[in-house]
């Protein structure tokens, strides 16, 4: 598998003596398999007292010729958040490497929980979103016309399905259709351009991403953020295609409410409408969420695929069952 294969190759990458001569490893350093995403493996470089994580980069998401350097980027740019991991070191040569690498801190701490986390994630929230995005963020991508950014998005995604013999017809036909809605529907976003609220959005806020700690929580895997309108990160952590990706959790209107109040009040009262900026969004995020995993259910039977997990492959044919679907855009599209 490509993690042994990388494990190895890390044990030796760090055994140079010049080139991570600044980290100060010493010489009974453990390299472990941590965990791995859909385009990132990473691993824990455990140098007693010091522990880092060894990030190695697969793929991008975001079709971005150098993705590693994005997220480096990125994470030094949210650091005076104080709620996301710091990084140390990025190479991007691929002289070593096939793949781009870097090496963040390591942060202690559980996956949230949304019965009993949900105002430390609002917290967390606030302290991004409260992050000047004015100045010097060149490097970020911009989507400020979010609903026609996600039905591009969904075009992208679905473009492999059509002709996919292991995709069913029903399947095909809902995302004909509800792609059709999202279309016709994509005026109602002169609303996020006539009253604008850019911050940086993660854009992959489930679950696991988070890292609840005992005196400090955070907000981890910085693969694709971008600036735009804070409604795609909290429609995206509220939706129940997030909150039953790791869990069988549902959010309750009330815990909705007091996640709401806990964001704000984080943003020092500030309230430019997030609760109907969210509403107006939600089809939207659906559209992303269903589209991936459409994608994502083509390239699992692709043979070359580099990584694969067995229970995101089950959750994602659970989210396309047809049923599942059209219940979950049904308060909006029929």
């Amino acid at each position: 598998m490509l993690k042994d294969r990388l494990l190895e190759l890390i044990k030796e990458y760090i055994n140079h003596k010049q080139r991570l001569s600044h980290f100060k490893l010493n010489r009974n350093t453990q390299v472990r398999f941590l965990a791995q995403g859909e385009y990132n493996i990473n691993f824990l470089l455990d140098s007693s007292p010091n522990t880092y994580v060894f990030r190695v980069n697969t793929g991008s998401q975001m079709e971005n010729k150098n993705q590693i350097k994005y997220e480096y980027d990125s994470m030094k740019y949210l650091e005076p958040s104080g709620v996301t991991p710091k990084v140390f070191f990025l190479d991007d040569s691929l002289s070593f490497f096939p793949y781009g690498i870097l090496i963040m801190e390591f942060l202690e701490g559980e996956p949230l929980q949304y019965e009993k986390d949900l105002s430390k994630a609002a917290a967390i929230f606030s302290s991004i979103h409260s992050l000047d995005v004015q100045k010097n963020h060149t490097h970020f991508k911009v989507e400020d016309r979010i609903f026609s950014d996600r039905i591009k998005e969904g075009e992208r995604l679905l473009a492999n399905i059509w002709e996919c013999p292991n995709v069913s017809r029903e399947i095909k036909s809902f995302f004909d259709r509800f792609l059709d809605w999202t279309k016709v529907n994509r005026s109602k976003e002169q609303y996020f351009i006539n009253e604008p609220w850019q911050v940086i959005n993660n854009t992959e806020v489930n679950s696991h991403n988070f890292i609840i700690g005992k005196e400090k929580s955070y907000l981890i895997d910085w693969e694709k953020p971008v600036i735009s309108d804070p409604a795609q990160d909290l429609t995206h952590f509220m939706a129940p295609t997030t909150t039953l990706w790791k869990t069988d959790y549902l959010l309750s209107k009330e815990e909705k409410e007091l996640f709401f109040q806990t964001y704000i009040e984080g943003l020092k009262g500030t309230d430019k409408n997030i609760r109907e900026r969210v509403q107006l969004y939600t089809p939207y995020l659906y559209l992303r969420a269903l589209a991936w995993c459409a994608y994502a259910f083509v390239e699992y039977h692709h043979p070359n695929k580099k990584i694969k997990n067995k229970d995101t492959f089950e959750k994602i044919k659970t989210f396309l069952q047809v049923d599942f679907m059209r219940k979950l855009c049904s308060p909006f599209w029929h």
